[in-house]
């Protein structure tokens, strides 16, 4: 797949997270810039594939202010954190992939729930689907998925400490993806940290570029 691809799928992927966190995205012709509101108003600045100028250029804005993150989306990515070394740059995350799968490689019968003590909640809002797992009154697990065109944008697959290693996560991303699936949906995307890039792999997913993240 070329840059080209590659960026339009970053760009689909920022607007389906965007849309499930409640996030409006801002491109100013450098980067695309979104104002976490859920996180003390951060901002968090996005790049595709930037110049060493360009990226050098947003590195420095970043160190100047201590409630802004850059995020780089890169296949040069050591070459870039080397650039940035006489700006002493904190980098909090290099482990980071952007992630793709064939959706219609996907399962869409709805998965059993890994446990009798387990129960199932799915809403709806707009274009995000949410499903929550409960064990009684305590969330175990949780996740979400926004649709963009032929897109499907998963976001926050979490599982709760004390219910991990039991299936949670690869439960939960089924259950999201036979929801999903009914809008004939072709393909997947989503942010993987390193943890996770082992289990969506394990279903079915690709990595497509690596992605890490500074901070002044």
């Amino acid at each position: 797949m070329g840059a080209d691809a590659d960026a339009e799928l970053f760009q689909t992927w920022i607007t389906g997270w965007s849309a499930c966190r409640g996030y409006e995205p801002h491109d100013d012709g450098r980067s695309t810039s979104v104002l976490l509101t859920d996180q003390q108003h951060q901002t968090e600045h996005f790049l595709f594939e930037p110049t060493t100028e360009r990226f050098l250029e947003l590195a420095a804005e970043t160190k100047q202010d201590p409630r802004r993150v850059l995020t780089v989306v890169t296949t040069r990515m050591q070459d870039l954190i080397d650039a940035a070394d006489p700006l002493h740059m904190h980098v909090t995350d290099r482990q980071q992939s952007l992630m793709s799968a064939d959706m219609h490689r996907q399962d869409v019968e709805d998965p059993r729930v890994p446990g009798d003590e387990f129960t199932l909640e799915r809403e709806s809002a707009g274009a995000c689907r949410r499903v929550t797992v409960r064990a009684g009154d305590a969330v175990a697990a949780s996740g979400s998925v926004s649709v963009v065109g032929e897109f499907a944008v998963y976001d926050r697959i979490v599982t709760e400490e004390g219910f991990r290693r039991r299936g949670l996560a690869t439960y939960v991303m089924r259950a999201l993806t036979a929801g999903v699936l009914q809008d004939d949906v072709t393909t997947g995307l989503l942010m993987a940290s390193a943890d996770g890039r082992a289990l969506y792999e394990f279903l079915g997913w690709r990595h497509l570029i690596d992605v890490f993240v500074i901070r002044g």
